[in-house]
């Protein structure tokens, strides 16, 4: 039976996310994202933060007032408190969840692994790590990932505000000739892959205007940098209101739930040094030939025209072929059989050369 099935939208939930600098108006925003979601969904349940900030005391009356029910929720910062919240809020079936920010609990993971890798590399007598290094990310993203599994994956509408920050690169200045760091764009401070999982994604910038009696007003604008429908993809409306997101909302296929299967692993064959199959099969194959190589040159170690005649003969009897590359490339298990025939071949050799010089 094949395991390909017709694929329809059967995206029920809102995975929503904000990113900007301070005072932009992210937690304003996700609050009314997350009121006009309920509304429309005609949803029971309250909406919950997770609060890094304190920003909870400032929309907390909103959020009651217009769904008539407190807003409930966590102060706290850690990577371990915004999973057992996220866990909670569907267990209890919250209608929306806020994390603001979500770039606190990615710095706490970070700063709690290096503060514990410090306590066992005191233990060991060795010097504190100032900085995690290299070979150190692989495991940090792998706890993170816990947290990115379950916002895709989690039949509840959740949304992320995240500090923004720079994207630098180095660049050519036409005038110098020289490389310089220059600003190359924003993206969210929080683990990479991260900051593009949401499948609404808009930037808040705060822009001051003339208010037109002589003065200055500030204007919080949305820019959608990613609609993954294709509604709004691009657009900007100064201090929107949902009803601006309202086209990527109305799409979501109320009731449904498609997570993607993230338990079923691949059997990479990898052994205790890290090595997998196709490694190790690398591995058997170099040696075998190497063996080969060193049965031939036992036979024939000149480089005369006759012997190199005589070494191709033999490759071609012993492995069915004139090519040294084919026998580079065959798998372990036909190179174990022809390496076997080459040693009795060279055995027979040397045996009946033994004999031939024995005196009579």
């Amino acid at each position: 039976m094949s395991i390909l099935k017709a694929l329809d939208n059967e995206q029920g939930w809102l995975k929503a996310g904000f990113l900007g600098f301070p005072k932009s108006g992210k937690t304003y925003t996700a609050a009314l994202l997350a009121i006009g979601v309920r509304q429309h969904l005609k949803m029971k349940g309250p909406v919950c933060m997770y609060d890094t900030e304190s920003g909870s005391n400032y929309i907390a009356d909103m959020v009651e007032g217009r769904t008539k029910q407190k807003l409930v929720g966590i102060r706290a910062r850690s990577f371990k408190e915004l999973m057992q919240t996220a866990k909670a809020c569907v267990a209890e079936k919250v209608s929306v969840l806020i994390v603001d920010s979500v770039s606190h609990p990615w710095r706490e993971l970070c700063d709690s692994y290096l503060t514990q890798l410090n306590d066992k590399r005191k233990n060991k007598n060795l010097p504190p790590l100032q900085k995690l290094e290299f070979q150190h990310w692989s495991a940090v993203k792998c706890l993170w990932g816990q947290w990115s599994d379950f916002y895709l994956n989690s039949p509840m509408h959740i949304i992320i505000c995240g500090r923004a920050g720079y994207e630098y690169d180095m660049a050519r200045n036409d005038e110098t000739g020289r490389k310089e760091l220059v600003k190359t764009g924003i993206k969210m401070r929080v683990e990479s892959e991260f900051g593009f999982e949401p499948s609404l994604l808009v930037e808040m910038s705060r822009d001051q205007v003339p208010d037109g009696n002589g003065g200055w007003k500030i204007k919080r604008k949305a820019t959608v940098l990613g609609d993954r429908y294709g509604l709004i993809d691009g657009k900007e409306a100064e201090d929107p209101t949902f009803d601006f997101f309202l086209p990527h909302v109305a799409k979501l296929a109320k009731g449904k739930h498609a997570p993607v299967d993230t338990e079923n692993r691949t059997e990479t064959g990898a052994d205790t040094e890290g090595n997998t199959e196709w490694e190790r099969e690398r591995k058997a194959r170099t040696i075998l030939c190497e063996e080969a190589q060193g049965l031939i040159v036992s036979l024939y170690p000149g480089q005369s025209a006759v012997e190199k005649k005589a070494k191709v003969e033999l490759v071609e009897q012993c492995f069915g072929t004139r090519s040294w590359t084919a026998v580079e490339s065959m798998d372990s298990g036909k190179l174990r059989v022809a390496l076997d025939a080459l040693r009795k071949h060279v055995g027979n050799v040397q045996e009946k050369k033994s004999d031939d010089d024995v005196p009579v």
